[in-house]
């Protein structure tokens, strides 16, 4: 698998995620041929350790904003802002690779986030934006976990921390975008802008 997760108007940082479990990962079975995997929550960001649902997208994306809010702050700088654009243009994106299975920034046609941002309604002519884009399985599809691999990776965690980025839209999406995977994902893009 390809991927370039990180992209600035800066810097383009590229890595493969890497899939680690965490201390505290915990497996229950609910019925024999279903396994359900939750893990800790970080500290102050309930809905962290959850797999990412239909269901619990509202949460999942504010457990997101919640990560990257304490990590900013734990740097001095200013919590980001949801913006309605932005969590469209993520949100439309993560689907878009789920639906089509592809990983990439652009997408098969060429657009490139920047585009996608603009087509959202958000006013790229006279901002900074920034995209980062990541999807796990399983225990590795949980907030806390996607997180954690973007500050582990230079690139994501340089749009995480970036001083002029104030707002951010989360998008979600849970069917994996790769045809041989199975089990439960979360395929994430964050859309981060500044004006």
């Amino acid at each position: 698998m390809r991927s370039r997760d990180a992209v600035t108007l800066l810097a383009v940082g590229g890595s493969v995620a890497g899939a680690l479990l965490l201390p505290g990962v915990q497996a229950s079975r609910v019925p024999p041929e279903v396994e359900v995997v939750r893990i800790r929550d970080a500290p102050g960001c309930p809905g962290s350790g959850e797999l990412p649902t239909p269901g619990n997208i509202s949460s999942t994306r504010t457990a997101i904003l919640c990560l990257l809010n304490r990590a900013r702050a734990e740097h001095g700088l200013a919590p980001l802002r949801r913006n309605a654009s932005l969590e469209l243009a993520s949100q439309r994106h993560s689907e878009d690779m789920a639906r089509r299975d592809f990983y990439e920034h652009d997408t098969p046609e060429g657009l490139a986030p920047i585009s996608r941002m603009a087509s959202a309604g958000y006013p790229t002519g006279t901002a900074s934006v920034g995209e980062n884009i990541h999807w796990g399985r399983d225990v590795n599809a949980t907030p806390v976990r996607i997180f954690q691999d973007w500050m582990e990776s230079p690139g994501h965690r340089a749009n995480i921390l970036l001083p002029h980025f104030t707002e951010v839209g989360v998008g979600v999406a849970h069917e994996v975008p790769h045809p041989a995977v199975q089990g439960p994902v979360g395929v994430y893009t964050t859309d981060f802008g500044g004006r």
